[in-house]
């Protein structure tokens, strides 16, 4: 599932912030520039919501507005990840910025959003209802079973002996 698109980034930002970033000429939108940001910033995004939810998603069912039919529904991304993805694919797309800049700012709070979704301490919510995936492990976000316990080694003077 494709969590963004290149229209999602020109509604967010604005169509002259996209050609500024991605045509030399300051033309037109290089679709192309803008579609590599953004799978760049799913592969991102799908590392982080890869350890909660099996991949790829299923999505929130949205109710899709289809004259006749009033119980149409469309597959559609989780809205906080089309905005992740957008904060993330924007940053990609600026060459450097200072840490105080709102690019930057957007992008490291994408990240901790991220981490939060990772670690359990956060969900992925679908607004119209429903899970936008199947969980890893557990009945909820960060209560997976734990495959490996490592306990830190303990050097004494009795495992030194003999290497002096």
């Amino acid at each position: 599932m494709q969590y963004a698109t290149v229209q999602d980034l020109v509604d967010r930002y604005g169509e002259l912030e996209m050609i500024q970033l991605t045509d030399p000429e300051i033309q037109s939108v290089q679709a192309d520039k803008v579609q590599r940001a953004i799978d760049d910033a799913q592969a991102f995004a799908d590392a982080y919501v890869g350890k909660a939810y099996r991949l790829p998603l299923t999505g929130c069912t949205k109710p899709a507005p289809v004259p006749g039919d009033v119980h149409a529904v469309a597959m559609v991304p989780p809205p906080q990840l089309t905005r992740i993805v957008c904060d993330v694919a924007r940053y990609y797309l600026y060459n450097a910025l200072s840490p105080e800049h709102e690019v930057y700012l957007r992008y490291k709070a994408a990240d901790r959003e991220l981490q939060a979704i990772a670690d359990g301490s956060s969900v992925l919510a679908c607004p119209w209802g429903g899970t936008p995936g199947t969980l890893v492990s557990g009945s909820a976000p960060g209560e997976g079973e734990v495959l490996f316990g490592f306990s830190p080694r303990r050097v004494t003077d009795d495992d030194l002996r003999g290497y002096a």
